[in-house]
């Protein structure tokens, strides 16, 4: 019996790490790099902003620490950032939240602990903050390996912070109503639905999706995925790299058909970096998703992280070729990607969301506020109306 705990956790260990090594690469979009120095935006990057005013052009962000110099931000007594009282903008919907992960064994996390959050990147590191994306370093990419290695007998210390009591502390300095939670279902001891149940209960702003790993698809994983949808959650977290299943496997496709036929709307991680293993690559293909998508005409999907760095072109490739099942939302991507999505997609089907713990809300946002001023009428749309519509509610 020890012999098979030991060979159990060895196995399910070498799976978790690599799918870290995976996931740290396909949130961000860039691979690391060594040497990187810090300039200033040249005419070139700022050509690439469009008609940004003049005096944003020039404020280069190197740090999260400065994004007070942007109109929108200041610092409150306590030296944290928060949203300069009556900025106009509407109370947002963040489509893109997690809290934090305990599996197998490990220690659970008190959801209601405030704390000083832990972040998965270092965003005081000097980076071109709003116009390049230099996560995950090196460094990082081995600390979250080792971390999400140990996961299924002990909770990081850092994932202790990621807490629905820290995630509600953020969202009242930047003006967010509702956060969406994410879990992702690994194949093994998984529990971070578990845990985004018990982060839901503590507030009605937190907005629990469902997840369910697809293999084996069974009588069984239906009937909980229904009883999610009547009591629980408002869509389904799809992640292929993490679950080790393709889109377009038949456990996938027997998931879509589900969510179709009953209204669900799916929101999946998409693309990758270009550093993690071929085989991992290929299971989030953007070109995969197009099988569901011309099998299922009623599937409505939400790509995460439009594709990421490696795959962001295929990404939106496919989404326009199926703009009437797809919507983007575009959590990693520094402000020339967003700029793109902005000016070649239906507005109406974009989305906005933050990837918190791996992001502060105050970087998301302030990448999103810089890519659309000078067409701030898109903000409403985006910040808040286009998801009400798409999970057809009339409020949050």
């Amino acid at each position: 019996m020890v012999m098979q705990r030991r060979k159990f956790i060895k196995l399910a260990g070498g799976a978790l790490a690599a799918a870290a090594l995976v996931e740290v690469g396909a949130r961000t979009g860039i691979r690391p790099f060594k040497g990187f120095s810090v300039k200033r935006p040249d005419a070139d990057t700022r050509a690439l902003l469009g008609d940004l005013p003049e005096n944003l052009q020039d404020r280069a962000i190197l740090r999260m620490s400065e994004l007070d110099r942007l109109p929108w931000f200041e610092k409150n007594e306590g030296g944290d950032l928060q949203l300069v009282a009556g900025v106009d903008l509407p109370r947002v919907i963040d489509c893109h939240t997690h809290v934090g992960w305990s599996q197998g064994v490990g220690g659970d996390i008190d959801m209601a602990k405030r704390c000083p959050v832990s972040y998965f990147f270092d965003h005081e590191s000097p980076q071109d903050f709003l116009h390049v994306q230099m996560h995950p370093t090196a460094a990082e990419s081995r600390k979250l390996s080792r971390e999400t290695t140990w996961t299924l007998v002990h909770t990081p210390r850092r994932n202790k912070t990621h807490t629905a009591a820290n995630l509600l502390a953020e969202m009242e300095r930047f003006n967010h109503d509702r956060s969406v939670l994410l879990p992702v279902e690994i194949p093994v001891r998984s529990r971070h639905m578990e845990q985004t149940e018990r982060a839901a209960k503590l507030d009605s702003r937190l907005m629990p999706f469902a997840a369910i790993h697809p293999w084996p698809w069974s009588d069984a994983k239906i009937e909980r995925l229904a009883k999610l949808m009547k009591t629980t959650a408002r869509g389904l977290k799809f992640h292929p790299v993490f679950q080790f299943v393709a889109p377009d496997a038949p456990e996938a496709m027997a998931l879509f058909e589900w969510c179709a036929a009953n209204e669900v709307v799916v929101l999946s991680h998409t693309g990758f970096t270009g550093r993690e293993p071929a085989f991992m690559r290929a299971l989030s293909e953007p070109e995969r998703f197009k099988k569901p998508l011309k099998a299922f005409p009623d599937l409505k999907i939400v790509f995460a992280h439009t594709g990421s760095r490696a795959r962001f072109q295929e990404a939106f490739a496919v989404a326009k070729e199926h703009q009437d099942q797809v919507w983007l939302e575009f959590t990693g991507q520094p402000v020339p990607n967003i700029n793109k999505v902005l000016d070649e997609y239906d507005p109406q089907k974009l989305l906005y969301g933050t990837d918190w713990p791996y992001y502060p809300l105050s970087v998301s946002l302030a990448r999103f506020l810089v890519a659309t001023s000078g067409r701030e009428h898109l903000r409403p749309a985006i910040l808040r109306d286009n998801f009400l519509r798409l999970m057809n509610m009339t409020e949050a």
